[in-house]
């Protein structure tokens, strides 16, 4: 239950911070990575889900948490 609910945070907050970002990118821009401003932000959470299903496959909750942290942000907060 609490990788359900670990898991629907972290795309709610994927899905929020690709928000930001699209804010910030040309037509150009996106048309460059193969992406439409329609399709970004789906793109992107069903990148990180598949990533986030991939590794609770492969690891354990700690082990999991522990890569999808920046290593050069740890501890900063």
């Amino acid at each position: 239950m609490l990788k359900k609910i670990y898991k629907a945070m972290v795309l709610s907050r994927t899905a929020s911070a690709a928000n930001d970002a699209l804010r910030t990118l040309s037509d150009s821009q996106l048309n460059d990575i193969g992406l439409s401003r329609a399709s970004f932000v789906s793109e992107i959470v069903n990148s990180v889900r598949a990533d986030l299903d991939n590794a609770e496959n492969r690891m354990s909750t700690r082990d999991m948490i522990s890569v999808l942290i920046n290593p050069n942000l740890a501890g900063s907060v």
